[in-house]
C-alpha cells in the first residue's frame, strides 16, 4: 500500500507542472481600440487575445492616456501563438495571462525649444 501512494504522489508532483513556467514576459507599446489591441516590442507586432485579462488592461491603460491614440506601455505574461485567428491577422499573437505592469510613456517631450525667456 506504501508503494502505490509513493507511486500516486510520485505522478503527481510531475504531473502538475506550473503553467507559469511556459509564460512569456513582453515589455513593449500597447494600443487598444473597441474590440482590437496591438502589443508592439522593439523587434516583433503581436495582435492581443481578447480576453478578460485583456479588459483589465484595457481599463488600466484607459485610465493613463491623454488621447484615444497614445501608447501605454506594458509588462505582461502570457502565451505567445502563431494560429490563424479570423481577427487577428498579425502573424504572431499574444494571449495575456498576467499584467506586471502599467504605465504611460515617461519620455521627454521631444520638443525643440530655442531661445530662453
Amino acid at each position: 500500500m506504501k508503494k502505490i501512494s509513493f507511486i500516486f504522489l510520485l505522478i503527481i508532483n510531475f504531473g502538475c507542472v506550473n503553467s507559469s513556467d511556459k509564460l512569456t514576459t513582453i515589455k513593449g507599446g500597447y494600443l487598444f481600440f473597441d474590440d482590437a489591441a496591438v502589443l508592439q516590442t522593439d523587434h516583433e507586432i503581436y495582435g492581443v487575445y481578447m480576453s478578460e485579462k485583456v479588459l483589465e488592461l484595457n481599463k488600466r491603460a484607459a485610465q493613463l492616456q491623454t488621447t484615444d491614440s497614445e501608447i501605454i506601455y506594458v509588462e505582461l505574461k502570457g502565451i505567445i501563438s502563431t494560429e490563424k485567428h479570423e481577427k487577428i491577422l498579425w502573424e504572431k499573437k499574444f494571449d495575456v495571462k498576467k499584467i506586471i505592469s502599467v504605465k504611460a510613456d515617461k519620455k521627454p517631450n521631444n520638443t525643440l525649444i530655442l531661445g530662453t525667456n
